[in-house]
């Protein structure tokens, strides 16, 4: 009997094996997949008829075939279908085989945020670096990957560029005077001077009125005297006060003050710098900003209800912003020599080995290596030696430290050490280096021991805002709502800064739901809308105070709450004068399911004839018919169409409203387009892959609940992607399984998430 036994585990050993596998997967490709991806015909770019060892080589290869057998994708419906068995046991072979195929991390560099932040915390300065370092590619969604982080010649010299652009600021030889400049209705100039009661820009008694906005012209610069219309110009780089006296007229509510850069006089090219919230009654604003020589100021009245009117002939009767007086006081210097000077040079005199070693800790808090650090002890003996000052010598190996991969890319060892892990974490959570508590704890051990106390320090830190600010951005894309519009020829009610508030609100969502250990299921839906004034009206609710965001309970029966009921999710996915069902069904699926939906660069996609459609829906109908578009299109399209009773500013809709631009009358005064309406049905209903109707945002969102684990997996795996600066697989599925298992006794809480993320053994590992 004992022999019987042990000859049947023997078979089932054998049965079980990997070969046995092997062959299974062969087979399985041989009577199921081979005829259409195969030697005569390879749909897709796909060829499933290599040798099995060649096939379990190709990673991306296995991911692809492994989602669509898994997804029902494959074989297609007319096909024959594969026992579930069957199906079963070669989906746990690929699974097996493609997690034991660890995936690659490459080595990755500081982004420009990460870049800016860094300095900004060494040194204590608000440095702009967007006009020096070139912008980070986008990987699948983040700019954090190794794999997009290649450095061309182009962004080599960039980075010189930005470390003599700091060298030359932080360590400057002689102290910067503190000077003040005073501006008053003298001093002021705007789009035009139209005398009192004029349109757009114009002065009146000791004010100076702003009644529209950019990008119409209208603004307020001032000059360096009155006699004058040359630009005030900041004489040198330091920190500068802005004290401004000026209050809103007819208005009611709040109201919002751009401070930007350029020229006022030409201002197509203004960089917003900052916009300031005035509550309503106040009197002015003070505030600081980081300011370079040459820079010129300009105040521009961003919630202002129309455009600039510079050229009206008609007196403007609503609200105005008007300016009294400019202070502006800088470079402001608290102590001489600075903070920064001080941390740079702790010594008058320091050799050369001492210098280096010195700021190369200072920098990164690991050595170099010997032949990375002999060639620059070397440059700075020469220079000393040339007579070049110590303040100098400082400059040129401070300028080539951070020109040097030592600082531009992070250390990663196979398996982290303590200090590395320290700035996993650091730039998980504020994007930036660690500081003097995270290295001690790393050192001490603590951080692997026990790394929540440091986590809910980082959390509870200011500097968590990075994070907020940069996984949202990345995340969601709502940075793009201001992309475009609202053309107020065809949405009068809705003003600028009600656009700007819904692209600010899934930020401040995550921000709620983090601070307070919320659970992820808010983004699904929630009884609850982060908004501020302008929000709040725009969606009917209660009056809220102020430009801050606020959690306001919803009334019974509203549609509102979760990202996809959003405003700015809303209007992201439409265009100008149409909403988009596609491009929103694909930002659901990659941003919530976290799917990759790109099809094959290979693929031809062949556009339909929608000749005879009347509507949207026909349109895209005809486009699911093709075999290039079905795959993906009966996913996507049922999961946009139900939001068609949005418009595309986010507002409830009971009918499309179809939108035409007239050609301008060639014998009239206006060079405006005039708009032609046109009022036509909405048919929203479709059926998602799983057989389930969606019609509405109601019956959306009950789809989504249902797929509230899918969903609640995919944004883990775009926080584990974002804290590991690299794309997951299929091979970090137990992983985001286990961070899921983790959370759930705790309601999927986002905090507990940030925790089990940290606190996984994979935050270890490169």
């Amino acid at each position: 009997m004992t022999r019987l036994i042990c000859a049947l585990l023997l078979i089932g050993g054998i049965l079980t094996s990997p070969l046995a596998a092997d062959h299974q997967l062969k087979e399985f490709f041989a009577t199921h997949c081979i005829r259409c991806h195969g030697k005569e015909e390879q749909n897709g770019a796909v060829r499933l008829d290599k040798p099995v060892d060649a096939l379990l080589k190709d990673v991306e290869l296995l991911e692809r075939v492994a989602n669509v057998l898994e997804s029902g994708e494959m074989p297609p419906k007319e096909e024959e279908q594969p026992q579930a068995d069957l199906l079963s046991g070669v989906l746990e072979t690929l699974q097996v085989r493609l997690t034991a195929i660890r995936p690659t991390n490459p080595l990755k560099r500081l982004t420009r945020s990460e870049y800016t932040n860094t300095i900004r915390d060494l040194f204590g300065l608000d440095f702009d670096f967007s006009g020096l370092l070139p912008p980070d590619h986008v990987e699948q969604g983040f700019d954090k990957f190794g794999e997009a982080h290649l450095m061309s010649p182009h962004q080599v010299m960039s980075y010189l560029t930005t470390a003599r652009f700091i060298a030359e600021r932080v360590l400057p030889d002689v102290k910067p005077r503190t000077r003040t400049w005073e501006f008053d209705v003298r001093h002021f100039h705007g789009s035009k001077n139209f005398a009192t009661g004029g349109g757009g820009d114009y002065r009146d008694g000791d004010d100076y009125v702003l009644t529209g906005f950019r990008p119409y012209r209208s603004n307020l610069h001032f000059s360096v005297d009155t006699q004058s219309h040359d630009q005030f110009t900041i004489p040198e780089f330091g920190l500068y006060r802005l004290e401004v006296m000026a209050h809103s007229e007819k208005s009611k509510e709040g109201e919002v003050v751009g401070i930007n850069l350029g020229d006022g006089r030409h201002p197509t090219s203004f960089q917003l710098l900052r916009r300031i919230p005035m509550p309503y009654g106040s009197d002015g604003f003070s505030t600081e900003l980081t300011l370079s020589a040459g820079d010129q100021l300009a105040f521009t009245y961003d919630s202002a209800r129309v455009p600039g009117r510079s050229l009206a002939a008609k007196p403007h009767t609503g609200p105005a912003m008007r300016f009294t007086k400019v202070k502006i006081t800088g470079p402001l210097i608290d102590q001489w020599p600075t903070a920064a000077m001080q941390s740079i040079l702790p010594k008058a005199e320091m050799r050369p080995a001492e210098l280096v070693d010195h700021l190369t800790l200072f920098l990164t808090h690991r050595q170099m290596t010997p032949e990375e650090r002999r060639g620059i002890v070397e440059i700075a003996r020469e220079q000393l030696k040339a007579g070049t000052s110590m303040a100098g010598t400082a400059r040129i190996v401070l300028t080539t430290l951070l020109t040097s991969p030592h600082f531009i890319y992070k250390a990663e060892s196979p398996e982290l050490t303590a200090v590395e892990r320290a700035y996993r974490l650091s730039y998980f959570l504020w994007n930036s280096a660690p500081d003097t508590e995270l290295f001690n704890a790393a050192k001490s051990g603590s951080l692997v021991t026990a790394p929540r106390a440091q986590v809910e320090r980082m959390l509870n830190d200011t500097r968590s805002s990075r994070f907020i600010d940069d996984f949202t951005r990345q995340w969601l894309q709502l940075e793009k709502v201001d992309d475009f519009g609202p053309d107020v020829r065809a949405y009068k009610n809705v003003r600028r800064m009600t656009v700007d508030s819904m692209a600010r609100e899934g930020r401040e969502l995550f921000r709620h739901m983090l601070g307070n250990s919320l659970s992820m299921e808010n983004f699904i839906d929630s009884e609850f809308v982060m908004v501020n004034d302008r929000l709040a009206r725009f969606y009917g609710l209660p009056e809220v105070k102020g430009d801050g965001f606020v959690p306001v309970n919803l009334p019974a029966g509203s549609e509102r709450g979760g990202l996809v009921a959003q405003a700015g999710f809303l209007k992201l996915t439409s265009t100008d004068f149409a909403t988009s069902p596609i491009h929103r069904g694909a930002w659901i699926l990659k941003n919530l399911y976290n799917e990759r939906i790109a099809p094959p660069a290979d693929v031809s996609i062949i556009e339909p004839d929608i000749r005879g459609t009347t509507t949207i829906r026909e349109a895209i109908l005809k486009h699911q018919q093709l075999e290039s578009c079905g795959r993906c299109h009966s996913k996507i399209d049922p999961l946009g169409f139900a939001l068609e009773y949005y418009d595309p500013v986010g507002r409830k809709r009971s009918e499309y409203r179809h939108v035409q631009e007239l050609p301008v009358d060639p014998d009239g005064t206006s060079f405006t387009k005039k708009l032609e309406f046109e009022l036509r049905p909405i048919d929203a209903a479709m059926t998602l892959a799983n057989g389930r109707e969606v019609r509405d945002m109601l019956t959306l969102k009950a789809a989504l609940i249902a797929d509230r684990e899918l969903i609640l997996k995919g944004i883990i795996g775009k926080l584990i992607s974002y804290a590991h600066g690299r794309e997951l697989t299929r091979a970090d599925r137990s992983h985001v399984d286990e961070i899921f298992a983790a959370i759930e006794p705790k309601e999927f809480s986002l905090r507990e998430a940030v925790h089990a993320i940290v606190g996984h053994a994979a935050f270890g590992l490169r």
